[in-house]
């Protein structure tokens, strides 16, 4: 009998730690919104507050640690957490960032352009650079180019500045 409540005492300790303790993350990934707009809550259900709104094609890092099975947890591009519904999300591969070629020169916006971290529109944005202002071209990937601006480099559209 004493046995059995030393047995029943370890069991509900351990019980309770496993409640009690965090789950050790695995490697976080990235997930995209795949409807119009999603809210960013609280917490896990429609009750919640909201602390954001993000629009298709945006991208979220999932921390995998304590993500439920209908709300995953999240950490937006601007470092915002917060629960998002997994109906509206899809994995997400960023894509492949090709070598730049090498180019160079200076180009000028032609209207405000977007500075990216990569070549392409899934990449996240450094900066927005104000028509009319020049950069510096160090490469090419694509339609891309590769641009030396106030001191930081990325990637903007070609279409949208012209080379001079």
């Amino acid at each position: 009998m004493k046995r059995l409540r030393v047995m029943a005492l370890a069991l509900m300790t351990v019980l309770l730690l496993a409640a009690v303790l965090p789950v050790p993350a695995s490697a976080d990934y990235k997930m995209k919104v795949n409807t119009k707009w999603l809210r960013l809550r609280t917490g896990t259900g429609t009750d919640y507050p909201t602390r954001g709104w993000y629009g298709k094609g945006q991208v979220v890092t999932v921390v995998t640690s304590k993500s439920t099975r209908q709300w995953y947890y999240v950490k937006t591009s601007k470092g915002q957490k917060g629960w998002m519904y997994k109906g509206y999300l899809t994995k997400y591969n960023a894509p492949v960032k090709a070598a730049a070629e090498p180019a160079s020169g200076t180009a000028v916006a032609t209207k405000n352009v977007k500075m990216r971290k990569g070549p392409g529109t899934g990449y996240d944005v450094i900066r927005v650079i104000k028509s009319g202002k020049h950069m510096r071209i160090v490469g090419r990937t694509g339609s891309w180019y590769k641009v030396k601006y106030d001191g930081k480099y990325g990637f903007v559209y070609r279409g949208l500045v012209k080379k001079q």
